[in-house]
């Protein structure tokens, strides 16, 4: 078991990383664990940054954070948080739409061939919650501009289209 910040304490496996400096680094959960607000299950890889923010983990099943079915599957999916624990980014596992956007689940296609078309499959948000990226899942106007499902859409801060990616 080891306190990180905030009071927060969690148990990990055998195997742990440390900082040079003693605090943790990346640790595989012992059992199940409320980090930051999210419930993670056993098994879950989690990397904190040398001040203990949790910074991303690695899922073992497809897992409900902030309201997304994200990905999971060991190493295969990032999913990361920002400082505040708010989700940054994650790997749809269904077609979702949010905040009026149809954003598409992860297609691997967009992964494998990402330096053709700078799609990349994931899904991100801005550290206040707003969509900061995605991919569409259907056909939309946005902004009196017409988009074609697979499209890539940004936003900013505020939510406010902005130019094609």
């Amino acid at each position: 078991m080891l306190s990180l910040a905030l009071g927060q304490s969690i148990s990990y496996k055998e195997g742990a990383q440390f900082y040079d400096s003693g605090n943790l680094e990346f640790c595989f959960l012992a059992q199940s664990e409320i980090i930051s607000g999210q419930i993670f299950e056993e098994g879950t890889g989690v990397h904190f940054k040398e001040n203990g923010d949790m910074d991303w983990v690695f899922l073992q099943k497809d897992t409900m954070i902030q309201g997304h079915l994200c990905r999971g599957n060991g190493h295969g999916f990032m999913t990361s948080f920002y400082p505040n624990g708010k989700l940054k980014t994650g790997w749809l596992t269904n077609d979702e739409i949010i905040q009026g956007i149809p954003c598409s689940k992860f297609r691997f296609v967009s992964a494998i061939f990402v330096s053709f078309h700078d799609k990349t499959g994931q899904t991100s948000f801005h550290e206040n919650g707003i969509l900061q990226y995605c991919e569409l899942s259907e056909d939309m106007i946005i902004e009196g501009k017409s988009y074609k499902k697979t499209d890539v859409v940004r936003f900013d801060f505020e939510g406010n289209l902005l130019s094609e990616y």
